[in-house]
């Protein structure tokens, strides 16, 4: 039987809603998370969390847990590191770190984060892997299997927030908006807003916006309104700078005629910018 994997890291972009509040996420294999993602205070005592499943599918699945070390490369694209003595999944107690969940049940993973040493000021960060293992209930063809990951960004004091925005551009044959962001503080910044999309000249103010993004679907949106939704928000790391890429839904036909608004905050700096 072959299996493939399919890999689902949803607290690297902070799978969040409008503005950045940690949500709770569902990733394809049918297994509800909670929470998606980790910011927490460390200092020299133990801190410990706890992480909840629920197995949506309709047989048993079994996880195993696996915890690393991890940066960006220059593709913003995951890459895991060495440990070092002091990286924090080198001070992680995990447990269980392998379990099988039954169907429609839930299963509380713990994780501590135990200092052996002062840890440094800044940011350190962790991933864990929760890896489908091969079902026995699986009957024929190739079997999917999934890879969860959670980030954890654990601070130490003193913390240093200093990201700001040199650039934002709109492509509109490309169908993007860029934002170029750099970071010379010590721990990640990342952009969080919106970007919404108007017919020419209709654009009611970025108020509005807000409200006609967060409006729920059955309710009617403001006139012009073409579509809207969440700025990327993957993280920018400390010292580094990058160019983040969204991409939007402009229409096909005459994408000159519609503009596009994006609001949003860098760590202090609000940011509101209108492509007419």
């Amino acid at each position: 039987m072959k299996h493939l994997k399919a890999f689902v890291i949803i607290g690297l972009v902070a799978a969040t809603a409008f503005f950045g509040s940690t949500a709770a996420a569902e990733p394809p294999g049918q297994i509800y998370v909670s929470p998606s993602m980790f910011e927490l205070s460390i200092g020299t005592r133990p801190v410990t969390k706890s992480i909840r499943l629920k197995n949506l599918k309709k047989h048993p699945v079994a996880l195993k847990v696996d915890v690393y070390n991890w940066t960006l490369d220059e593709q913003n694209e995951l890459k895991i590191i060495p440990p070092t003595p002091h990286s924090i999944d080198q001070w992680m107690i995990i447990n269980p770190v392998a379990f099988t969940i039954e169907s429609g049940k839930e299963q509380v993973v713990r994780f501590s984060i135990r200092p052996r040493t002062t840890p440094t000021p800044g940011e350190h960060r962790a991933i864990i892997y929760f890896s489908e293992q091969p079902s026995p209930y699986h009957q024929g063809g190739v079997e999917l299997l999934f890879k969860l990951g959670i980030g954890i960004y654990a601070y130490a004091d003193p913390v240093h927030k200093n990201g700001s925005l040199s650039g934002i551009s709109l492509n509109r044959s490309l169908k993007t908006i860029n934002v170029e962001l750099a970071n010379t503080g010590n721990v990640h910044t990342r952009l969080k807003g919106a970007y919404a999309i108007w017919k020419k000249g209709t654009f009611p103010g970025f108020k509005t916006m807000q409200s006609a993004i967060t409006m729920n679907p059955d309710e009617k949106k403001p006139e012009g309104f073409v579509a809207g939704g969440s700025m990327n928000n993957l993280p920018v790391l400390a010292g580094s700078k990058k160019t983040i890429v969204t991409q939007i839904p402009l229409p096909e036909s005459n994408p000159n005629g519609y503009d596009v608004a994006v609001t949003g905050t860098v760590d202090d700096q609000r940011i509101e910018k209108l492509f007419p």
